[in-house]
């Protein structure tokens, strides 16, 4: 199942910015480029209710509105493109890895 999420913002609101760091960190979840603000793809209630929490607690206290739609099997879905891209990786890498 695909569960896209549209974001609402307003001038009170968190920024887009601020509110596309938090998701990262708390869902690991990118705003992508398309109709939609977020997607997410689950197998399971559980699974679906997990995620949608964590976005839930992400938003909370931002004053971010959300919409969610969940649809079965969407012919017209493409794999999304995440926005910002993630960002380079700095750290050393161990030669052993």
């Amino acid at each position: 199942m695909h569960t896209y999420i549209d974001l609402y913002f307003t001038p009170e609101s968190s920024s887009p910015l601020e509110i596309a760091k938090r998701l990262r960190r708390h869902t690991a979840l990118s705003f992508i480029i398309g109709p939609h603000d977020l997607t997410f793809e689950w197998k399971s209630e559980p699974e679906f209710h997990e995620q949608l929490s964590k976005i839930h607690d992400a938003l909370k206290g931002t004053g971010v509105l959300y919409r969610v739609e969940t649809v079965a099997e969407d012919p017209s879905f493409i794999e999304p493109i995440p926005w910002p891209p993630p960002l380079p990786r700095n750290d050393p890498v161990h030669p052993a890895y």
